[in-house]
């Protein structure tokens, strides 16, 4: 057996970057967790069925899984060049009945071009992609964000960030499975280069800082969201005990 034909509950043995749906994508053992909070997040910020969302690089459709079926047909989009998890995640996750019904569309490519569905988003999810770019593709990615949005449609995107008293290491191009830091600083020219307004917010993450993107600066989470977003009840996946 491949394994990519590994149940799920073995393969939460396998390291992360490992040829499995689960574990290709990060830590095979938050793979539901970090799912659930990609959806708590933008269910949070406003997301509803009838709105159109982008998931920018949705690897085996950790987030997808939940939005595929909450969202009107039509209205999910992915993309993500590794074409085999997408096809792993339908098979053992979200079914072909479901795929029918809900006419999720997906792209297969690695340019950042967020444009070649032709229609404009009213949501972006980025969750641990530009953690493995360097500056060039982070400007890259921003501003097909800031052409694709709708005006007052909104992105949710991770960075890393270096620890106090560390330097960043930013690196060049695409990285994966490695990680770079970029320093608050420079997340927020990069942003400001696209012609967007970007705030982080404290949205529970394990290893990585969530930032809320926008043309539209009114959109961006005021101090009442921004403590309801800090008082939301994650629990870190390391700390339950499993079956």
């Amino acid at each position: 057996m491949s394994t990519r034909q590994i149940p799920s509950q073995e393969a939460r043995a396998l390291a992360p970057g490992s040829d499995h749906y689960t574990a290709y994508v990060g830590p095979p053992q938050d793979y539901d967790f970090m799912g659930a909070t990609q959806f708590r997040l933008l269910t949070t910020l406003g997301l509803r069925d009838h709105h159109r969302l982008l998931d920018f690089g949705c690897g085996s459709l950790r987030a997808g899984r939940l939005l595929i079926p909450y969202l009107n047909p039509g209205n999910y989009y992915g993309i993500e060049p590794n074409r085999w998890l997408i096809d792993d995640a339908i098979e053992r996750e979200v079914g072909a009945d479901q795929i029918r019904i809900k006419r999720p569309q997906f792209l297969h490519h690695d340019t950042f071009n967020c444009g070649a569905f032709g229609v404009p988003f009213d949501y972006i999810v980025a969750q641990s992609i530009f953690s493995h770019c360097g500056a060039d593709l982070i400007a890259r990615g921003t501003k097909q964000f800031a052409v694709n949005l709708k005006p007052h449609g909104i992105a949710a995107v991770t960075f890393i960030h270096p620890d106090t008293g560390q330097d960043p290491e930013p690196g060049q191009g695409w990285v994966y499975p490695e990680v770079v830091t970029h320093s608050v600083e420079d997340v927020a020219e990069l942003i400001r280069a696209a012609g967007l307004h970007g705030i982080s917010i404290p949205w529970h993450h394990p290893r990585q800082t969530w930032w809320i993107l926008s043309q539209d600066p009114s959109r961006l989470p005021g101090p009442d969201q921004l403590n309801l977003l800090r008082g939301a009840d994650l629990t870190d996946p390391a700390t339950v005990e499993r079956p």
